[in-house]
């Protein structure tokens, strides 16, 4: 699971989409060299000793060795990070890493960032949405929204390293552009003062507008969609991905939904409180996670990230999550119409993400993270909002100060 913000806890261990480091701290940034075979790496790395394959979450194989190059089974899995209370607030202990991991070690994973407290329940919508006329006004009108899916197809994985690096660095949805404009029924409610029944409607309504809007880039580039549910808590949850605290919001790709606290706007910032679409674009970033897992670059990442030490694994980390804060820049340019978002308010949304920057957070400008420093999280964030290609939010081939 990958959160909003940074873990005041003990680092885990990478797993299934951990959070990683790419380079030293200290170090010249460094370009990620895609590795030629799963015996490369970039500089700075220990070499593997062997060609590694990939095997599904649960798959008993046996451990890699010089004459076996398997894939080991996992023992742990990576807790729940979230925007709020654990997250790093000023005065907190910067989060440490526990010591050395299996290789590969697939298991449930939450991608998250806010996360409320009262009791759960989910957000399942079971209508179509809504047309809004005139038709031909905004694009992906065609587009056939599906229904929240709480069985979809496993994500991919990949099978050797070599690929892995591939699907991070020269994935197909980079090549695709999302639609501008596009038509989003979510319009702005007040979150802090919204009864369960409004929010229930609020945020399947937001869901919808997330597929519309990625679910054509995800087909044209021959992906699966999958529209999560939205399940929503009022205290501490238990899902597939471990338990969710208060105050956060989560992607888990156990089982590909989304969680959400019902307290989440109460951490906000106050002077962002009242800008159109904040919560919303932590939802954004969260379905964001959803793509990286739908494309293979959530597991790819923390295939990598396993592997490494602990500046590369956070530096990796950083540029997952930073991606994540592009594409829902992408996602608030394209409904921007719709919903009455414009550049002067893109711009403010932007401060939410410089908010929940590392250095923000901790109140230390030079905290070294895995989420990234607050002008790094607004800057990605605005490079979503200006562009339409997907692969202007690669971050695995810029240098490492571009994440920092």
């Amino acid at each position: 699971m990958s959160q909003w913000g940074q873990n005041q806890g003990n680092r885990p261990n990478a797993g299934y989409g951990a959070s990683s480091q790419w380079g030293a701290p200290n170090t010249p940034p460094q370009q990620w060299t895609p590795a030629g075979q799963w015996g490369q790496q970039p500089p700075g790395w220990a070499p593997p000793q062997g060609q590694q394959p990939w095997a599904p979450p649960g798959a008993q194989r046996p451990a890699w060795s010089p004459n076996n190059a398997g894939w080991q089974a996992p023992q742990q899995q990576r807790p729940i990070t979230g925007y709020g209370s654990n997250l790093g607030v000023p005065g907190a202990q910067p989060p440490k890493r526990r010591g050395g991991s299996n290789i590969l070690k697939l298991v449930l994973f939450v991608i998250g960032g806010f996360i409320v407290a009262m009791g759960a329940f989910s957000l399942f919508s079971n209508t179509d949405d809504p047309v809004v006329n005139p038709p031909g006004e905004y694009e992906n009108e065609n587009y056939q929204v599906p229904q929240v899916d709480q069985n979809p197809p496993e994500i991919p994985i990949p099978e050797t390293y070599t690929e892995a690096t591939q699907w991070l660095t020269e994935n197909p949805i980079y090549d695709v552009n999302v639609a501008v404009p596009v038509r989003c029924e979510a319009t702005p409610i007040n979150l802090a003062q919204a009864s369960r029944s409004e929010l229930q409607t609020h945020l399947n309504e937001l869901t919808g507008c997330l597929m519309r809007v990625f679910g054509p880039a995800l087909e044209d580039a021959g992906y699966i969609p999958v529209r999560p549910s939205v399940t929503i808590y009022t205290s501490t949850v238990n899902t597939k991905c471990g338990t969710m605290p208060m105050q956060n919001a989560a992607y888990c790709s156990a089982d590909q939904q989304v969680y959400y606290a019902a307290d989440l706007p109460s951490i906000v910032p106050p002077d962002l409180q009242g800008v159109n679409y904040v919560v919303e674009s932590v939802i954004a970033h969260e379905f964001a996670h959803a793509i990286q897992g739908r494309t293979g670059i959530l597991i790819s990442e923390a295939a990598w990230e396993q592997r490494s030490d602990d500046a590369t694994a956070n530096s990796l980390s950083r540029r997952l999550e930073v991606q994540a804060d592009c594409w829902a820049g992408q996602f608030i340019e394209s409904v921007g119409q719709s919903v009455g978002i414009d550049q002067n308010g893109g711009q403010e949304l932007s401060d939410l993400f410089y908010s929940i920057g590392d250095d923000v957070l901790s109140g230390d400008p030079n905290y070294d993270g895995n989420h990234g420093r607050g002008q790094t999280r607004q800057n990605w964030f605005m490079e979503g909002y200006r562009t339409t290609l997907m692969g202007s939010c690669n971050t695995f081939e810029v240098g490492d100060d571009q994440v920092r």
